[in-house]
């Protein structure tokens, strides 16, 4: 068993492809280093109750219809308005300003939607899977899978990059990750919103399929955040922690295995030098990320089987801190796993395959793939609220038609950004809310 709970001092409150579902593993880990210490946490991380439903809300006033879009249904419960599906297998999304957003798509590239107008243009095209999107001083930053498909000879299923080799041995598989170089880059934006000035800020990252790669990206204003999925989360684990002992044989290759399992950061003027530091690590693979009000990273990973939950998939909620080690990978080499130095998740989520953590000064939105009560996988694709104070949560969204790969907020509203590009605008003051679409949009 992993160490639980350290001591943490309290957090100020000042004022988040198909995803990879958790691999199944088991085996011994790496030596820790010694974190940073974490935020403190009044709650354990025992495996969640069943959503609590919110108190009724107090009626309230109607939004200024600002960012308000084509498909508004003012006398819907919660719900203010649905954007056109933008088709694609959309990933990501970030705001320009307070009307337009970038959207991240595999077949459309990037595109810029005014929420407003409801127009949607391609202003980037020829990237291999865009997963992630942030804007910091006038650039948009990027992740994406640089040459895995081609390198790898991965399969195309109309979704993203499959990788076709988990059970693989090391004689084919460590030759194909040797070469892989996934990648992140920055563009200039004009006034317009277009796209100009390519620059590559790091590569040689390895990536093991379309998600356990450079993902989601996230900026305080000074530093770009970056999480990196652990290609050990993805292979055969029969294989005793191949990746992980062979570190030292892909590094010589010239891959970046410092950047496994982590999330990273650089600034703007580090990215000009191709300069990235691992910010924290032991994570599987943390999909979107969010900078919380007073500073703190907040990630849901997708992490180990270990039974805690009734589908047997672990999914933690994790106060992302400087320094902070989260445990992963157990099986990293054929030794006993340390106890010590382990960073505790705040909530463990009963469901799997999460995708996006957004946190406010109201707590953290995690979406995922809830579970039903006997374990089974329901098309319950869901959006729960977190407080900073007991860590239960509460049902804000539910749709039974695509996860949520997104979240992003304007005066109060929230923008949930679907995989089918579907983008739902509500309230989370009148929660819960069911998706409200029409059978013309697929939304």
């Amino acid at each position: 068993m992993r160490a639980r709970l350290p001591a943490r001092p309290a957090l100020v409150l000042v004022l988040a492809s198909a995803v990879a579902l958790c691999a199944l593993a088991c085996g011994g880990a790496a030596d820790s280093p010694d974190p940073a210490p974490a935020p403190d946490r009044t709650a354990t991380a025992e495996p969640t109750a069943e959503p609590t439903q919110p108190p009724t809300a107090e009626p309230t006033a109607e939004p200024t219809p600002t960012h308000l879009s084509l498909l508004r249904r003012p006398d819907a419960h919660g719900y203010r308005g649905l954007i056109h599906r933008l088709w694609g297998y959309v990933s990501a999304a970030a705001w320009l300003d307070r009307d337009r957003m970038y959207v991240a798509s595999l077949l459309e590239g990037i595109r810029l939607v005014d929420v407003v107008t409801g127009k949607v243009e391609t202003v980037l095209e020829g990237l291999v899977n865009p997963q992630g999107l942030t804007v910091l001083d006038g650039r948009l930053y990027v992740t994406d899978m640089g040459n895995a498909c081609a390198e790898m000879a991965l399969v195309w299923d109309g979704g993203g990059c499959i990788a076709p080799y988990p059970d693989l041995g090391a004689e084919v598989l460590l030759p194909l990750l040797s070469r892989v170089s996934t990648r992140i880059l920055s563009y200039a934006i004009d006034e317009s919103g277009g796209l100009s000035d390519e620059r590559l800020v790091v590569d040689r990252i390895m990536s093991i399929n379309r998600d356990h790669s450079p993902n989601g990206l996230a900026n305080d204003g000074e530093y770009v955040y970056v999480s990196i999925g652990h290609p050990e989360g993805w292979v055969n684990h029969g294989t005793g922690g191949l990746i992980v002992e062979s570190a030292e044989m892909l590094a010589a290759a010239g891959r970046r295995t410092d950047l496994m399992g982590v999330v990273a950061r650089f600034t703007p003027e580090d990215a000009l030098r191709g300069e990235v530091e691992a910010y924290a690590t032991g994570l599987r693979n943390t999909y979107g990320i969010s900078v919380g009000p007073d500073g703190t990273i907040w990630g849901a990973d997708n992490d180990q089987h270990d039974g805690l939950t009734t589908s047997g998939n672990r999914e933690e909620l994790n106060a992302i801190v400087e320094g902070g080690f989260y445990g992963f990978p157990f099986w990293g080499t054929r030794e006993a796993p340390s106890e010590a130095g382990v960073t505790e998740p705040v909530a463990v989520l009963q469901g799997t395959a999460s995708t996006k953590a957004y946190a406010n000064e109201d707590g953290v939105y995690v979406a995922y793939l809830s579970l039903g009560p006997e374990g089974e996988e329901q098309d319950n694709f869901v959006v729960d609220r977190f407080d900073y104070e007991t860590f239960v949560p509460v049902r804000i969204f539910r749709n039974a038609r695509s996860f949520v790969v997104d979240i992003l907020e304007r005066d109060g509203l929230l923008y949930l950004v679907e995989m089918t590009g579907c983008i739902h605008v509500v309230d989370p003051r009148e929660a819960p809310i069911e998706a409200l679409g029409t059978e013309d949009t697929g939304c």
